[in-house]
């Protein structure tokens, strides 16, 4: 099981659902978790990661370096979208 953030999203032509993220695999650095360098990636291929047992969190900005993990990201129907309990993952910024 791996674990990813996610910490900026891009919007459909519609602006009703996330075409796609910037995910960040996690990784533990000593004590801390530290996010990797992001890339790209579809929203269908963010919820084959759920799907398939990895987990992914939004991740907000706390400080010039640092993020905080906020909510669990989960997927809803046949891998037709992706939301939080808390709403969390609309409020990042686009990139």
């Amino acid at each position: 099981m791996s674990h990813f953030g996610i910490t900026a999203i891009r919007w459909n032509a519609d602006r009703t659902e996330v075409e796609s993220c910037m995910v960040h695999a996690i990784a533990k650095d000593g004590e801390t978790f530290v996010l990797t360098d992001g890339k790209s990636m579809p929203f269908s291929n963010v919820a084959s990661l759920i799907v398939s047992g990895d987990n992914v969190w939004v991740m907000e900005q706390s400080g010039a370096d640092t993020y905080d993990k906020r909510c669990a990201v989960q997927v809803r129907g046949q891998h037709e979208y992706l939301f939080t309990e808390d709403n969390s993952l609309f409020d990042l910024p686009e990139f």
